[in-house]
């Protein structure tokens, strides 16, 4: 994840104990592709008036003649693992790196006439922190309503100070599971997290991926030399490590998914707020690119240990949670892959099942890529991962880590046709404690430019192979070993 997960291993390490106990138990529940498919197979028909199917005439000119029965087959499967609508018309712009995102972050902000919803991990009070601060604080006294979410660990650096500032102007701000005991004695959430990325404005355009409100986002990897309009410079800044990531921008019927996302988790958190009506008419077609916005909810495993009147409710949503919506979503496709199937991820220690269907993509041909960070600000994380190499190595999957920066982004392109991006990593914290959200984009135009830009990562990025990796030392090995029993804490 990025610091407060070094926080919490560095603070919490006796509640960490207790949660690799239940993890260690519910993650090995997750299902495979065959049990994810066989459920989807046999999931009863949805109450009520079901939501139109997407037009086959639609999907067949988004994805092309040749894809249509890949994207067929796994659309069938994730309507009803992800129990979120596959939504056409809509218009999808990649935005790479932190100065393109919030650029465009900014100034649909500034732009806004009714509403604001930001959803974010990662908050400070720095630079970037500041212009957000302002241009928030102006649209609030002009009238617009605005609602921020914060997570009680990835906003603190927003302090009291910079929150007053806000509250004072008129924006409401709601956080979840506080760290701080006086606002929430219930101490054993903290292994719970609000990991989610999302901005609304005005109902009409929505943005998510793995981008942070930090000072790490206000230039881009030196590779491309991008800076974001009044950010400071020199060499000062220059040190500071500054992240590859990835975001979207989205306008089209499924910016009212966003929305209704954001209400949901505003509205668990304090007084009601009406979330859109599915009733409404949809929103005006802006592209021809398929959206489907999938979320998980995390759960409170250490509460199950600590809370015994609460076991059979939190057993229930720990039924459901196995249900993992982005893993199933990430197996479906993966299951069905006929061509390629190219990931980009921070932070990589999956399960067994993860691991076995790209073994399973790779044997029957699929070109296989996995690009994760050659730097990271986890490194126990990073040695879990490397744990895995040597088996996806030898299964043929190619591996390359990035060089030229922290490398953060969560990203995927399957096919050329299915692109996800979000703020979900591959591993057992997004899996099972965190609320995720991640977009799933249907349509070649995009996953095309997905490819070129995963193509662009591998000029920065050093390619593992199978004869080199054999040559690394025992001690190597040897932590990888150690790192990979502990990854259900990472």
């Amino acid at each position: 994840m990025e610091w407060p997960r070094n926080t919490v291993a560095a603070t919490l390490q006796a509640p960490a104990l207790c949660c690799a106990i239940v993890l260690s138990a519910g993650c090995a529940t997750l299902p495979d592709a065959q049990q994810i498919a066989q459920a989807a197979e046999a999931a009863p028909a949805p109450a009520g008036k079901p939501r139109p199917a997407p037009v086959e005439a639609e999907l067949r000119a988004a994805v092309g003649d040749g894809d249509i029965a890949f994207i067929r087959e796994v659309t069938r499967i994730e309507s009803v693992v992800a129990r979120r609508p596959l939504l056409g018309g809509n218009r999808v712009t990649l935005l790479k790196d932190g100065p393109a995102t919030h650029r465009a972050q900014l100034a649909a902000i500034a732009a806004a006439k009714q509403q604001i919803h930001l959803d974010v991990y990662l908050l400070t009070d720095d630079e970037l922190g500041q212009r957000y601060e302002k241009v928030l604080a102006e649209r609030a006294r002009a009238g617009v309503e605005v609602r921020l979410i914060t997570d009680g660990f990835g906003g603190i650096g927003a302090g009291p100070e910079f929150r007053e500032r806000l509250s004072k102007a008129g924006v409401q701000i709601r956080e979840f599971n506080s760290v701080n005991p006086l606002k929430d004695p219930r101490l054993w959430r903290i292994t719970r997290r609000n990991h989610r990325k999302i901005l609304v404005v005005d109902g009409r355009v929505a943005f998510t991926g793995g981008i942070n409100i930090t000072d790490n986002y206000s230039a881009a990897p030196t590779g491309s030399g991008s800076r974001l309009s009044g950010s400071g410079s020199g060499s000062s800044s220059r040190s500071r490590r500054d992240w590859r990531d990835t975001q979207i921008r989205v306008e089209g019927p499924a910016t009212a998914e966003f929305q209704r996302e954001f209400l949901r988790y505003w509205n668990r958190l304090g007084a009601e707020v009406a979330e859109p009506s599915t009733q409404e008419p949809p929103l005006p077609r802006r592209g021809d690119q398929f959206v489907r916005v999938v979320v998980d909810q995390g759960q409170d495993l250490l509460g199950n240990l600590l809370s015994p009147a609460d076991v059979a409710l939190q057993a229930l949503s720990v039924k459901e949670r196995q249900e993992s919506r982005i893993y199933a979503s990430y197996l479906t496709a993966i299951a069905q892959a006929r061509q390629r199937v190219w990931i980009t991820q921070a932070y990589f220690a999956p399960n067994e099942a993860f691991i076995a269907v790209l073994e399973a993509a790779a044997r029957r041909g699929v070109d296989v890529r996995l690009m994760m960070p050659g730097e990271t600000d986890v490194s126990l994380l990073k040695q879990a991962s490397r744990s895995h190499y040597q088996r996806l190595l030898d299964a043929g999957i190619r591996l390359y880590e990035y060089q030229d920066s922290m490398l953060h982004a969560k990203t995927a392109v399957i096919d050329g046709v299915w692109s996800t991006v979000g703020s979900s990593n591959l591993d057992y914290r997004s899996f099972i404690l965190n609320d995720e959200a991640n977009a799933i984009v249907i349509g070649r135009d995009f996953g095309r430019q997905m490819e070129r830009m995963f193509e662009e990562d591998l000029a920065q990025a050093r390619e593992i192979t199978a004869a080199q990796w054999r040559q690394r030392p025992w001690l190597q090995r040897i932590r990888e070993r150690g790192a990979a029993a502990f990854k259900w804490l990472l």
